[in-house]
């Protein structure tokens, strides 16, 4: 089965499986974020996300192999009162001449060595003074059933994270490993062992 059609399984279901809110981390920290900045939401889903950052006042491209979830994230957008654009795309063939102030993403299951080409290409998108944030789940979390894949080739180790985002033209801001409470729908619920990360492009 392909990620677009594992992912479509996923999402047809009733209901939004991540909930509508936001991704907690992602939004606690928008105010790093220029008003009316230009962001790309990578693996975005449903757009739960994608609409809160639109909200706030930023334009907003959401990005996701599903179509399902894409045609979701246009619901809920418009149900928001707000716009957000849809692309998709497959990140293993993905590219982007386009520049964005902020990049961002959550819980986003990649293997290497798409993951490693992925987010270098993520962050060659990224302008000056813009930022890349993103939430994952870690190699710790196979023992939890609070959410995330079962397959230690799809989460994430800190010193993995640290290489793919130590780069000599980005500065990083936050960069931790760290239990924290997930309720985000029916898809994410309880204790989880995370990784965070958040650079700024130089």
């Amino acid at each position: 089965m392909s990620m677009q059609e594992m992912w479509n399984e996923k999402f047809s279901r009733e209901g939004f499986l991540y909930g509508k809110e936001p991704n907690a981390f992602l939004a606690s920290y928008e105010h790093l974020l220029s008003p009316e900045s230009n962001i790309l939401m990578l693996g975005e889903g449903e757009g739960r996300t994608a609409c809160y950052m639109a909200l706030k006042g930023h334009t907003v491209a959401a990005l996701d192999a599903s179509d399902v979830g894409l045609d979701k994230t246009s619901a809920l957008a418009g149900e928001s009162g707000v716009e957000v654009e849809t692309i998709h795309a497959d990140l293993s063939e993905w590219r982007s001449n386009r520049q964005y102030n902020g990049v961002l993403t959550s819980f986003l299951h990649l293997p290497e060595p798409l993951r490693s080409e992925a987010f270098a290409h993520a962050l060659d998108t990224v302008e000056s003074g813009g930022y890349f944030m993103g939430e994952f789940f870690s190699v710790k979390q196979l023992h939890r059933d609070s959410g995330g894949p079962k397959m230690a080739e799809l989460l994430y180790t800190l010193e993995s994270v640290r290489k793919i985002f130590d780069r000599d033209d980005f500065k990083v801001i936050k960069l931790e490993e760290c239990v924290d409470h997930l309720s985000e729908g029916s898809g994410h619920q309880g204790e989880a062992e995370l990784i965070r990360v958040i650079v700024q492009k130089l």
